[in-house]
């Protein structure tokens, strides 16, 4: 009937707060799942291992259950693509069976994710009315569906270039695909470094638990702390930007780089931690981006498993069939891989342009503009470091505009009145006293840059009754600012 309004099985609105990693739901379902995990017994690894799974599925389907079933179907396709890859020696057959792990791990993704944005897209494009053939699909984007449908997609990739066996127990391969630590927002673990250490047993370290502990206790710091302080001034200047001055928009600017750093690598910290408590070890996903001397730089110190994925499965493909690697050849390639990177972050204009942008600073870096054909990227990291961190920043400010804002009419108007230094609009400092948090981290990470976090090494250079103060005085800190909640930025990715 016309007019009629679908509302079907798909239209539901779960709630965020059952995946937070800093929430009281997630911290008693992690003391649970360690007490059980190790009381199996150190010698029981495929009990571990079942252990492992239930309680990965339980933590993915409290958000929502209907979801799990997308989870473990395509975790059942590439585990059978994998086995079917690896058993064939006819290379049609090999190729055909991979096309079908990347052909549903790609539709899937796509229909969750972008169906309704390229059918608005073409709409507006061609100016036709909204036909609302859309709008039954009116569903949230499941949480991780990004990672890991890429890790899985990897992993069937890697066994037909035999790059690595197939893996023949299907206890272990769940697991590698659901590990909870690691599920809803990465690191993107490849085959190869994740999946043989579900085939080890563990044994109980309290010293790797103690280390475990620490680095989710500074990544709730970076969270809860940085992160969601900087996210009340950011939102409040980008849900209103014309009411604000240059400076303000700039000072906005600026916050959010902090802010998207410390929620997001404050989440690896915690997704890192939580899997040494459990005996297993994650990728480092950050090294410091904002010390990068160029924006290519940057790309391989920020989400460091993404750039990866990236360049093994479409930088290198691009370019591998050509014996000379041109200019024009690599500048495609990077065109594709960083406007692929930025619509990977969602169906957005403001997420391609982001990756565009990045392309095109990375490009020019790359291009001989200098005396004996030196190249900007060559030049700034002969440069002062002063002027290279300055370089970074100004472009990932730009592309933190495009990456925050939610249209593209807003990017460019708050770029326009940056650059233009409108003086029209309010000045405020916007977060006060607060700032000092921000200080607090960067001193803490600058100073122990040589370790993976800050804690890291306390026990070696800080006495016992000083450093359990550091503990309390974080954790009295956590629990004094503990609210409002607000769900990891890359959880929606």
């Amino acid at each position: 009937m016309k007019g009629r309004q679908w509302r079907p099985f798909f239209i539901f609105n779960p709630k965020p707060d059952q995946v937070l990693f800093n929430s009281f739901d997630f911290g008693l379902f992690l003391v649970l799942a360690y007490l059980l995990y190790w009381g199996i017994g150190t010698r029981q690894r495929i009990a571990q291992n079942f252990f492992l799974l239930l309680a990965s599925y339980f933590f993915y389907a409290f958000w929502d259950w209907r979801f799990l079933a997308l989870l473990v179907t395509s975790s059942l396709i590439d585990y059978f693509a994998g086995i079917g890859i690896a058993s064939s020696n006819v290379h049609l057959k090999r190729k055909l069976i991979l096309w079908v792990s990347i052909t549903w791990n790609l539709g899937v993704l796509f229909l969750f994710k972008y169906f309704n944005f390229f059918i608005e897209s073409f709409e507006s494009m061609f100016q036709l009315s909204s036909s609302g053939a859309y709008n039954f699909w009116n569903v949230a984007i499941p949480v991780g569906l990004s990672f890991y449908t890429f890790q899985t997609m990897g992993y069937s990739i890697d066994v037909f270039q035999r790059k690595i066996p197939p893996a023949k127990n299907i206890l272990n391969f769940l697991c590698f695909v659901s590990f909870f630590p690691q599920l809803v927002a990465g690191p993107i673990e490849k085959a190869k470094s994740l999946l043989p250490q579900f085939d080890r047993n563990r044994t109980f370290d309290m010293q790797r638990s103690k280390e475990g502990l620490r680095q989710i206790l500074w990544g709730l710091f970076k969270k809860i702390i940085v992160a969601e302080k900087l996210g009340l001034a950011v939102n409040m200047a980008f849900e209103n930007p014309e009411s604000y001055n240059f400076i303000t928009l700039t000072y906005a600017a600026i916050l959010f780089c902090f802010q998207i750093y410390c929620d997001f690598s404050g989440y690896t910290d915690i997704a890192i931690g939580t899997a040494k408590l459990f005996g297993f070890d994650l990728s480092r996903n950050f090294r410091l981006p904002y010390l990068a001397k160029s924006i290519s730089e940057f790309w391989q110190r920020w989400h460091i498993t993404l750039t990866r994925w990236f360049s093994d499965y479409v930088y290198t493909p691009i370019i591998h069939p050509y014996k000379q690697k041109t200019t024009a050849i690599r500048t495609l390639a990077l065109l594709v891989t960083m406007t692929l990177v930025g619509l990977w972050h969602g169906a957005r204009w403001t997420f391609l342009f982001f990756g565009l942008f990045n392309a095109v600073v990375m490009i020019v870096e790359r291009i001989p503009m200098f005396k004996k054909r030196i190249t900007l990227r060559k030049k700034l990291s002969l440069s002062p470091r002063w002027l290279s961190l300055c370089y970074v920043f100004l472009m990932f400010l730009i592309s933190g505009v495009l990456f925050r804002a939610t249209s593209m009419d807003q990017a460019m108007f708050i770029v326009k009145r940056i650059f233009s230094f409108t003086w029209e609009g309010a000045f405020t400092s916007l977060i006060s006293w607060k700032l000092g948090y921000l200080i607090f981290m960067i001193a803490a990470e600058l100073f122990f840059r040589r370790m993976e976090y800050p804690l890291q090494s306390l026990e070696r250079i800080v006495p016992k009754p000083l450093r359990w103060a550091i503990y309390y005085l974080l954790i009295v800190i956590l629990i004094r600012y503990a609210e409002p909640k607000e769900a990891f930025i890359y959880f929606q990715f």
